[in-house]
């Protein structure tokens, strides 16, 4: 397994300094803010979405399900660091370091599994289950920003696996949770003061 996480990932970050125009996008991609201000402007602009109120209740609780999930996903990876212990690529092939400082930093974390994976996925996985199309879309941030750190070489491919699928069955375990008494009356109480604010 480490030998096809070694050559995939070199093969990725192969591209580096190939194209000017191609790093610039990565640089971007990679950056710890832009894609999760993307995902937060989505979720935001789905606050106020539906045609009725059920339907704008409804985009408002998968919107708690994903910010409660992203949330989760973090704590999850910060145990997973705790028992496992797994070197970012640079730290293992120092060679990578130009090219690490050319797109993105040397994290200080560890690198598996990667928090952007497990945070993004769990976003879009949390939103697939509300709606196929919009989970779907928010695939694209989730899949571009691990996608662009493994080009940066701080993050392992297999990092990236873990952390996707870290990520989702964290929006599957919330989802699992979340229909139980005390969360529906939290749920309501807060709909409640949101509505007599006008913004729910």
């Amino acid at each position: 397994m480490t030998n096809v996480d070694e050559k995939v990932l070199l093969w990725i970050n192969s591209l580096v300094g190939k194209s000017a125009a191609l790093d610039r996008i990565m640089i971007w991609l990679a950056n710890d803010y832009f894609i999760l201000a993307i995902i937060s402007l989505i979720l935001l602009a789905l606050w106020f979405v539906g045609g009725d109120m059920a339907q704008r209740e409804s985009y408002h609780r998968a919107i708690i399900v994903a910010a409660i999930s992203m949330g989760s996903a973090c704590g999850f990876v910060l145990a997973a660091n705790n028992l496992y212990h797994h070197d970012a690529p640079f730290k293992t092939m120092p060679e990578l370091m130009d090219t690490v400082n050319s797109i993105f930093y040397p994290i200080v974390d560890p690198s598996f599994p990667s928090n952007t994976s497990a945070v993004t996925f769990a976003a879009a996985a949390s939103l697939w289950q509300k709606s196929h199309k919009i989970g779907a879309l928010m695939l694209i941030p989730a899949i571009l920003m691990p996608f662009a750190k493994v080009y940066a070489a701080v993050y392992w491919p297999s990092d990236v696996v873990a952390g996707a699928i870290l990520g989702v069955l964290t929006a599957y375990f919330i989802k699992w949770i979340m229909p139980n008494p005390l969360f529906e009356l939290v749920a309501n109480l807060i709909f409640k003061v949101l509505r007599k604010i006008c913004l729910a």
